[in-house]
Formats: structure tokens, sequence, C-alpha cells
């Protein structure tokens, strides 16, 4: 009989590991759950940002704006950015004006959902096509995505 009491004292503290074991994966699934762009699969973003849209030509394979030498040059370090989703989806999407950031958008430009502004407006410093091919909006936004999982504060 004092057999008895053993065993379930040993399935207690397995009982009890089990659980605590339990809890710590749970908690980091939480923890983890709360960054969008943690955990979650970027490759889709990566391809985009590597081959469709080729950003590493300006901004380097890295991030780090050391792109190709026979870019436009002065691309921004995206380890350094300080901007928010919303925002680099904006710029993607709309490129920046009187720089070399091209828009992304097929139809940026043609109404005012950049920055308020239209082409026709801002004359040569309208942001140029990309020298790839345009993104959709699904595009756009695994790449920023991507940008914030390997990038950003990185």
């Amino acid at each position: 009989m004092s057999e008895e009491p053993v065993a379930t004292v040993k399935h207690s503290a397995l009982g009890c590991v089990h659980i605590r074991f339990s809890a710590v994966i749970m908690a980091a699934t939480m923890l983890f759950s709360f960054d969008p762009a943690f955990g979650q699969d970027t490759s889709f973003g990566q391809r985009l940002f590597q081959d469709k849209a080729d950003c590493q030509f300006c901004h380097g394979i890295n991030g780090d704006g050391r792109g190709d030498p026979r870019s436009p040059g002065r691309a921004a370090n995206l380890h350094e950015t300080h901007l928010t989703r919303d925002q680099l989806i904006e710029v993607i999407t709309c490129g920046r004006p009187g720089t070399e950031m091209p828009h992304f958008d097929k139809y940026a430009y043609e109404d005012t959902n950049c920055y308020g502004l239209q082409g026709k407006n801002l004359g040569n410093d309208a942001p140029r096509d990309p020298h790839s091919t345009s993104l959709t909006k699904r595009e756009i936004e695994a790449v920023t995505d991507y940008i914030l999982a390997k990038f950003v504060d990185k």
C-alpha cells in the first residue's frame, strides 16, 4: 500500500512539470503574437524584396542602404528607420517625391491617395516608376512585414 502514494506523488510531479511547460509555451505564444512581424512566414516578402521588386538593388541584400553600385545611391538604411508599418506601406506605395525612391503602386499619383498629391502637380519631383515592376497591395504589405521582421531595429 505504500507504493501507491509514491506512484501518485510521481504522477503529480510529472503533471506539474507538464502544466508549467504548457504555461510557458502559452505565455511565449501570447507574447510573440502581439508583434505582427514576429514569427510569421516572411518568405513571400523576402522573395518580393529580393526578386520581383528588387529592393535590394538600392537598399542592399542586408537592408543597410548599400545597394548595387549601379543603383542611384543614397537609399535608406532600413535598420535605422523609425517609420511605422503604415508609414512604410505608404512610402513603398507612393515612393518619396523629390528622391530616388520609386512608387510601387501602379496607379500612384493618378488621384490624391499619395500624400494628397497628384503627379501632374509634382512635375520633376514626382516619384518615378520602379525599375522592376509594380506591386499589388498584398505584395506591398508582405514586403513591409519582411522589412519589419528582418531589418528594423536589428
